[in-house]
């Protein structure tokens, strides 16, 4: 059978992981200004951890004694809420890249029996080890040891992620399955859940609700002008690459993506089929994507020829229609817009509805 250990997350977890519940539920029973005003350096340290990522593109490690994980794990939480008192996305969208970085180089080192207790915590995905396999399988124990197998996940887990991932090695067909499931190592783990670990930091940045009297707090508004001073600038907008006017949908795409923010899966399907539709190239829908904002490049060109058709079965996918990004809650439509029944159609003028016959 496969072992599923009920590993109890526990403090050094906690300062490894600072966005995990038991963190918040330990900060809730508290005053934000008690931690901006603490005896320990929470704030300057949640400072210098905005800026050490903003810089350097991950999160600076911090040492093992007792008082650094207390204030490793508490300067999470606030660092999230100066970064978003920036109301800046570019700088938002570089702080959780950079915590996502940190997470990833931890889970390479982590301690087997921690990750599955991860992961579902954070990503509600049901996570087990590789161990102790009967004989009614077909994955034998010795090929999980041989071939590093440490966890499997459950198959539509893994196909809805491993989309994504340009090397043949993700083919379900060049992979170890059994019972529904799929075998991987930790490595290979951690590489299907890179993106999801940076939307979720970046989700819990976007939730957050910040009092309109903490940004009036003197440590806070010093805090926030000495990040704003030493903070890289956003790069330069590229040039648009559509001769026509784009419809409002896929002018939101190509803003959001360009400026670092959160854009759900259809948002960029919906820009990418679009714009081979309208002409483009795939190596000019790429450069689209900033890869200083963490879009690997290797992955978006997968993508991209995977919806031109040069990837996979060889089907060059159809610009969604406007009930589909209405359902998918991507619609942005405007008077210009009309009636249209897809974003193809729009051609940037006003139309005028027409009343009986």
């Amino acid at each position: 059978m496969i072992t599923i250990l009920n590993y109890i997350i526990g403090e050094d977890d906690e300062s490894k992981y600072p966005f995990l519940p038991e963190v918040g539920k330990q900060m809730s029973g508290h005053n934000i200004q008690d931690f901006l005003n603490s005896d320990l350096p929470i704030l300057e340290n949640a400072k210098d951890r905005i800026i050490y990522g903003l810089k350097n593109g991950t999160s600076p490690e911090f040492n093992e004694t007792i008082e650094m994980k207390t204030i490793a794990k508490f300067s999470f939480p606030i660092a999230m809420l100066i970064i978003k008192s920036t109301n800046q996305n570019y700088l938002i969208s570089r702080f959780a890249l950079a915590e996502s970085r940190r997470v990833e180089e931890l889970l390479h080192k982590e301690n087997p029996d921690v990750i599955p207790q991860i992961f579902k915590t954070i990503l509600n995905i049901q996570l087990s080890q590789s161990k102790d396999v009967t004989d009614k399988s077909n994955i034998t124990s010795d090929f999980l040891i041989k071939n590093r197998f440490k966890y499997r996940i459950d198959l539509s887990d893994y196909l809805s992620r491993s989309i994504s991932l340009p090397k043949s090695q993700w083919r379900l067909v060049n992979r170890s399955v059994s019972g529904g499931y799929v075998f991987i190592t930790q490595d290979e783990l951690i590489a299907l859940l890179r993106e999801e670990i940076y939307q979720m930091i970046r989700s819990k940045i976007d939730d957050l609700k910040i009092p309109p009297e903490l940004l009036e707090e003197a440590a806070l508004k010093s805090t926030l002008e000495q990040i704003l001073k030493v903070a890289p600038r956003p790069p330069k907008a590229k040039l648009r690459v559509f001769s026509g006017e784009y419809p409002p949908c896929v002018a939101k795409a190509i803003e959001m993506i360009q400026k670092g923010d959160q854009v759900s899966h259809s948002g960029k399907f919906l820009m990418t089929t679009f714009l081979l539709h309208a002409g483009k190239t795939v190596d000019e829908i790429i450069d689209m994507y900033p890869t200083n904002l963490g879009f690997n490049p290797k992955i978006t060109r997968y993508q991209v020829e995977h919806i031109a058709g040069l990837k996979g079965g060889g089907t060059k996918y159809e610009v969604p229609s406007c009930s589909t990004m209405k359902m998918k809650d991507f619609c942005y439509k405007t008077d210009a817009c009309g009636t249209i029944k897809n974003p193809l159609q729009f051609n940037g003028k006003t139309q005028v509805k027409k009343h009986g016959r």
